[in-house]
């Protein structure tokens, strides 16, 4: 089962993702989503076990902490990805940095296993940020895509280890997969929920 928490606000999207274990995609930011997050772990009856960052953005993982406290979450991130004052930007949201504890360092084409029916693949996208991933679940055919691509656009890659380049090659990374696999639903960062289609949409639009 895949539940979407969709931000309004300067959070990103999160996805609860829950099969025998559950996995939080990004924490997002502030109080509202520690709420909806909990609303979703009551209703139910779950905790968290994988706390999955698509990247160290600070709107995707200001809440890693609270996560890990509450519900003993084990944090996720690519081992390339760089967490430091500079690179999280909390200070764009006018906050102090805290280190971000990373309990399991993923890699491409690791995968984490939630059931019989859920296990997402890690699929190595950076540009936005040099860690930076989406994850795959072959089941339900869809991309959780982080800040590498939205329904409507890309991510930046003008802040520290963004890279151009290397976003136009994570897309075609992803566009070969959508031939290959098939991707039916988009769950990006931001914005709203898309199709495979979108991805192809934007790429043209973009490169």
């Amino acid at each position: 089962m895949i539940f979407p928490i969709i931000s309004n606000s300067e959070s990103s999207n999160c996805y609860m993702v829950i099969d025998e274990k559950a996995a939080l995609i990004d924490s997002g930011l502030g109080n509202e989503m520690i709420e909806k997050i909990q609303e979703l772990t009551g209703k139910f009856n779950t905790g968290i076990d994988f706390l999955i960052n698509t990247h160290c953005h600070y709107d995707h993982a200001a809440n890693d902490l609270f996560a890990r406290e509450k519900w003993n979450a084990e944090i996720a991130m690519h081992e390339d990805e760089i967490i430091n004052e500079n690179s999280v930007l909390s200070h764009l949201f006018n906050k102090n940095f805290r280190e971000i504890p990373v309990d399991i360092k993923l890699k491409e084409n690791d995968t984490i296993k939630l059931g019989e029916i859920i296990e997402l693949k890690v699929i190595h996208t950076p540009g936005h940020t040099k860690g930076g991933i989406c994850l795959y679940d072959k089941e339900t055919k869809t991309l959780f895509s982080g800040d590498t691509v939205f329904s409507d656009g890309i991510g930046r890659t003008d802040f520290p280890g963004g890279d151009f380049n290397e976003l136009k090659a994570s897309v075609e990374k992803i566009l070969k997969l959508k031939q290959d696999s098939g991707i039916d639903k988009l769950c990006p960062g931001h914005g709203m929920i898309g199709t495979g289609e979108d991805i192809k949409r934007v790429y043209k639009m973009w490169f």
